[in-house]
This record gives C-alpha cells, sequence and structure tokens, in this order.
C-alpha cells in the first residue's frame, strides 16, 4: 500500500500545476487507500457471515470519528487490517444481542461517553505524523465533536423513522469502539494484538526459512 500510495503521490506532484509537498499527498493517499482496503476485507468477510449491514455500520462510524479524532496503530498494515477485521466482526455479532428497549440509554452514555474522551485526548497523534500545530490540534477536536453529534443523530434517525434498530446501535458501538482506542486502555489493547501478530510473524518467517 505503501508503494502504491508513493508512485500516485510522485505522478500527482509531477504533473500538478500548482505547487505540493509530494510527502503529504503520499501520506494522505496511503490512509485512504489503506482504508478502502479495509473496508472491502471487512465487508467480504462480514458478507459471508451474514452480518454486513451491522458490520458495515459500526466501522463506517469508526471510519467517520477517527478521521479527526486519530487513535491507536499498529506497526503495519497488515496488523491493523487483522485488527480491525477482529473487532469489527466481533462488534457485528455483539450488535445482534443488545437488548433495544434501553436505547435511549445507550444513546445518553455513549454521548457522554464521547464528549469527555474528545475534551481529554483528542486528537490522539500518529506517530508518524504528529501534530504540533495548536490551532489544528483545537480544530480537529471541534470536528471530532461535530462528527459524534451527527453520527448520534443518525442513529436517531435510523431508529426512530426507518425502525432500523439493530443498525441504530450498530452506529453508537462505532463510537463507543473509537472511543476506547483514544484511551490509555485501547492504546495497551491495540499494542497488544499488534504484538501478537508480530510474534506469529516471526514465528512463521522461521518455519518458512527451515
Amino acid at each position: 500500500m505503501n508503494l502504491i500510495a508513493r508512485k500516485l503521490a510522485h505522478l500527482l506532484a509531477e504533473n500538478a500545476k500548482d505547487s505540493f509537498y509530494e510527502d503529504e499527498i503520499r501520506y494522505g493517499l496511503e490512509i485512504t487507500l489503506g482504508a478502502l482496503f479495509q473496508l472491502l476485507i471487512i465487508t467480504f468477510v462480514a458478507l459471508l457471515l451474514g452480518i454486513a449491514k451491522e458490520v458495515i455500520a459500526i466501522a463506517i462510524s469508526t471510519a467517520l470519528y477517527r478521521r479527526y479524532s486519530g487513535g491507536a496503530h499498529c506497526q503495519a498494515f497488515y496488523r491493523c487490517t487483522l485488527t480491525s477485521l477482529v473487532t469489527f466482526i466481533l462488534l457485528g455479532y455483539l450488535s445482534q444481542h443488545i437488548p433495544a428497549s434501553y436505547w435511549s440509554l445507550y444513546i445518553a452514555l455513549t454521548a457522554i461517553l464521547s464528549v469527555a474522551v474528545i475534551h481529554r485526548y483528542v486528537p490522539v497523534d500518529n506517530p508518524r505524523n504528529r501534530i504540533t500545530d495548536e490551532a489544528v490540534r483545537e480544530k480537529r477536536r471541534y470536528k471530532s465533536y461535530g462528527v459524534v453529534f451527527l453520527v448520534l443523530l443518525a442513529s436517531a434517525l435510523t431508529r426512530y423513522f426507518y425502525n432500523g434498530e439493530l443498525y441504530s446501535t450498530a452506529l453508537l458501538l462505532g463510537l463507543i469502539w473509537q472511543d476506547f482506542t483514544l484511551i490509555p486502555l485501547g492504546n495497551n489493547y491495540i499494542c497488544l494484538l499488534d504484538h501478537i501478530f508480530g510474534k506469529m510473524e516471526k514465528i512463521i518467517k522461521r518455519r518458512m526459512v527451515t
């Protein structure tokens, strides 16, 4: 994914009428292409398991929120993909077993949690692209508030106007999962999975060599 992003960024920078920083273009392309690829993989597996709509709702909710809030990162793209796949599939199944009768409590708690997390932690920097400008950090924080509000509104509209109780809950789960990745405990969880996948990678490489 990094190689594709680099080639596209170089091509765009060479043919652009205005001056651009090639590395910034590359980084943006890498994030966008990676997210699309992950969504395709997750959707395909979710379709096979019969939970595609719930998983897509969770993934979109998480992705929109993460766009401005940041969050924990794995050290390799494939590890990030595996972590997202496992997490969203589990959350998709979980959404089917959450009692819809307590939805009002769910949305209230999600709103309170998200506001508290944004106020305390957002934005969470990517180690490879840290945000040093305080004005940019403040803008990301306010945009995160806006995204959370829109997702909460979408959840409410889905429930009351489209009878989509299951998908309404799935949207909330996406916000809660992203809140989790923004706090230290969530970062430790992602680091643990990253470490486990890294160990598995080394074991597989050793066996292939021998």
